[in-house]
């Protein structure tokens, strides 16, 4: 019969009797599919070292992209101005939570650091930030995701400030 629907076994033969899918194939075709998780290597777990060192690389690449950003006229000057004020605001002895507070007395400087690269982000035109992003496109992601993770822990009254731009 042309037209039937004929089932799809596994080609392994684990379970011949498995039906993964069905497909509308013409009488005479034979229908072996394999599926790409059969085939696909197995990919192994990196070491927590090796998700360090990854993103420990992006920092070049961070300060450069940054650096560029704040000197290219066609990003909004009031975005390159709190980036400034943030980025004199971490390198200063004076922080709103001391740093003698075991964990919080740095996590406030990396808040508020991630506030403002997330702020700077958001208002500079994509082909802009591609243009000066020296690293792949996965690390600028991965840096626009660590920057909204920040902003997500800043009080409401913070976040709403962020999120509104």
């Amino acid at each position: 019969m042309e037209g039937e629907v004929v089932p799809i076994r596994r080609p392994d033969g684990d379970d011949p009797d498995e039906v993964l899918t069905g497909e509308v194939v013409p009488s005479d075709a034979l229908a072996v599919v394999r599926h790409p998780l059969d085939t696909a290597p197995p990919v192994p777990m990196r070491t927590r070292q090796e998700i360090l060192a990854e993103a420990l690389l992006l920092v070049p690449n961070l300060a450069k992209l940054l650096y560029r950003l704040l000197r290219d006229q066609r990003v909004p000057r009031k975005r390159r101005l709190a980036m400034t004020v943030v980025g004199a605001y971490v390198a200063s002895p004076i922080d709103l939570v001391p740093d003698f507070i075991p964990v919080l007395g740095s996590v406030d400087d990396l808040v508020v650091l991630a506030f403002a690269i997330d702020y700077l982000l958001r208002a500079s035109p994509p082909e802009i930030v591609a243009e000066h992003w020296d690293g792949s496109q996965d690390g600028l992601e991965l840096v626009r995701g660590i920057a909204a993770w920040g902003v997500e822990l800043l009080p409401g009254r913070f976040r709403r400030l962020a999120e509104r731009g």
